[in-house]
């Protein structure tokens, strides 16, 4: 096996295709580990336009999102509907568990880097369960457990860290994000081991990840979206709003304040993991 910094083409190649088929689904959550989750947070969501969004490169942005819109349309939606029509829910629901699985090590490590020991104790708990019990991932018997499932990402480790997130912006196949969180997905494929990996198999494994992902992904949200679609005054704006305000609850953690995020420099918590 061969190690070589020089030969990321393939496994970067795949990242971007993964994040070119959430392009308008899973991307809008930032991570986008629990589709099913952010399904009904779509359903339930205030997609209204909120005009105090700073957004300085609208006219590019509009043009790019409505390129993304159009491949997903004519592309990715009839591919999702297509893998609906010839599995079954609990197996759909496999696929996802397994892939968020896969994603354990960028996860970990980004729990450890904004000082949450507990989180990653958590991450570690839920693989090494699921990896087991759960039959390599497909099922999620640590949920049963009271182990929940949750996502991190180098974009909300910035924030943690007290980086300001920039101007928002749509990037053609990627979607919604903004400077920090475009530099941070980035990041995130580094962190991933296969990146490193350039036999002929792993390059062959990081694309089949990289397929079943976007097709997954973007499932569960037909209906969703087309909805926001049909209902929205301004698609655009609607789902500019909705990923703001969705990457803040994430980067929150679930808290109300900045001002409740762990002090990232005390890592005495790691006495709670012995």
């Amino acid at each position: 096996m061969k190690l070589h910094v020089a030969t990321w083409a393939a496994p970067c190649a795949a990242f971007w295709l993964a994040l070119a088929g959430t392009t308008a689904s899973a991307q809008l959550s930032g991570a986008g580990d629990d589709p099913d989750a952010l399904a009904k947070e779509l359903e339930a969501a205030d997609t209204q336009a909120d005009g105090s969004v700073s957004d300085p490169w609208e006219g590019f942005n509009r043009k790019m999102f409505a390129f993304n819109d159009g491949l997903d349309r004519k592309l990715m939606t009839p591919t999702a509907k297509a893998y609906r029509a010839v599995t079954h829910k609990k197996q759909r629901k496999g696929f996802r568990n397994f892939l968020a699985n896969l994603r354990t090590p960028v996860i970990f490590v980004n729990d450890i880097l904004q000082g949450e020991p507990g989180r990653a104790g958590e991450t570690l708990g839920r693989f090494f369960i699921n990896s087991t019990i759960g039959f390599g991932g497909m099922g999620d018997p640590a949920e049963r457990m009271g182990i929940a499932q949750h996502s991190e990402d180098f974009g909300q480790t910035l924030a943690v860290w007290g980086v300001d997130s920039g101007p928002y912006m749509v990037l053609p196949f990627l979607g919604p994000s903004t400077m920090r969180d475009g530099f941070g997905a980035g990041v995130d494929l580094t962190l991933d081991p296969g990146f490193w990996i350039s036999t002929d198999t792993a390059r062959y494994l990081q694309w089949s990840k990289a397929g079943a992902g976007v097709i997954t992904s973007r499932e569960p949200l037909i209906e969703p979206l087309d909805g926001i679609r049909a209902d929205s005054l301004d698609f655009y704006a609607s789902i500019r709003s909705f990923y703001l305000q969705s990457r803040k609850r994430e980067i929150n953690n679930g808290r109300t304040t900045y001002e409740d995020l762990p002090d990232i420099g005390d890592f005495e918590e790691f006495d709670e993991l012995e």
